[in-house]
């Protein structure tokens, strides 16, 4: 049988015509200028069959040859090789499905249970310095913005020292990277965060929005179990976690690569960061309870504070599921739940 096609010679881009000899003894005799060169079919590879794009011959060289006549190849090929399991695959449809099926159900156990397992066991192992170095890095960031040292009068600072100093377990007080509170200026926000170090940041405008010293308490523990659960580490290595993955499936990182990589990245950080929200308020609520305090005032500075969002988003509308929060009338409810209790 003779197949009519073209040849790109190894390391070339260019192709020219040539001739495919096929013999029913598993030779293949190849006729492109300026030499004719015969095979045996163990010493080709053929490319995988993917639906009705054409197969191509790739020879010990690295030169390739693509059959004008793929349906003609195709036929003898199957007589002289058993065709690879990706065709045999194609060929069954019920077991595409099946795969399909168990290719989901792996994803869906990866996302929700590999990953969260993981990078609880890895965040929990992260050495102390790594901890200390990326707090450090993230204040030195904050200080390089518009964050600065607290504008509160030195007296306010003194007593919301003390205040933190009385809320802070034992656990946490002796932990591998104690907590320690850090004042800060921060324009037109008010907001409180934990660094991975266990420094918690507390804006000056939330001090002024709060109702009294059980509100920030809550606030303060709220942070507190955040540091606690190592949140701050675990969501950057699942989010780690999830780029190296996508970096494994993808080979790399450009163009389509790349959208789908931060994509991922950002769905995983909102879906994991609402669990820890509620996790961090359970803990917080404990902790009040056991200082006997108000779990109302609590409530009653989330409600501030989401009084306050809603006025820097302005006329900007956010869908709860997109929130990295879960819904703070939610949260709310949640703690008032716990009051009455």
């Amino acid at each position: 049988m003779i197949i009519e096609g073209f040849y790109q010679p190894a390391g070339r881009a260019a192709r020219e015509a040539a001739r495919l000899f096929l013999d029913d003894d598993q030779r293949l005799t190849l006729d492109a200028p300026p030499a004719i060169q015969v095979f045996s079919l163990r010493d080709i590879e053929v490319s995988d069959a993917l639906g009705s794009i054409p197969l191509f011959v790739t020879f010990p060289d690295g030169g390739r040859f693509v059959p004008a006549d793929d349906s003609a190849f195709r036929r003898w090929l199957r007589q002289h090789r058993r065709p690879g399991w990706i065709y045999r695959m194609e060929s069954h449809k019920r077991g595409v499905l099946l795969t399909l099926a168990a290719t989901c159900v792996l994803v869906a156990f990866y996302i929700w249970g590999v990953l969260p397992w993981t990078s609880n066991v890895i965040a929990q192992r992260i050495p102390t310095t790594i901890e200390q170095n990326l707090g450090r890095h993230t204040l030195a960031l904050l200080r390089a913005s518009d964050f600065r040292d607290s504008a509160l009068p030195e007296e306010k600072q003194i007593a919301l020292q003390r205040l933190f100093q009385q809320l802070t377990p034992p656990s946490l007080r002796h932990d591998r990277t104690p907590v320690r509170l850090k004042l800060m200026n921060i324009p037109d926000l008010a907001n409180a965060f934990m660094l991975a170090d266990g420094t918690l940041i507390l804006s000056d405008k939330l001090v002024a929005l709060s109702p009294g010293d059980d509100a920030l308490a809550g606030v303060m523990l709220h942070e507190m179990g955040h540091h606690a659960y190592r949140h701050p580490m675990r969501m950057l290595v699942r989010s780690s976690l999830v780029s190296l993955t996508l970096l494994w499936m993808t080979g790399d990182v450009s163009g389509i690569g790349d959208t789908l990589l931060q994509t991922a990245s950002l769905a995983n950080e909102l879906q994991f960061s609402r669990g820890m929200e509620r996790e961090a308020d359970d803990w917080a609520i404990v902790e009040m309870k056991r200082e006997g305090r108000s779990l109302a005032q609590m409530a009653e500075i989330y409600r501030r504070l989401s009084a306050e969002a809603q006025n820097e988003k302005a006329n900007k509308y956010l869908p709860d599921w997109l929130s990295t929060h879960p819904a703070m009338a939610s949260r709310i409810e949640h703690i008032m739940e716990a009051e009455r209790e």
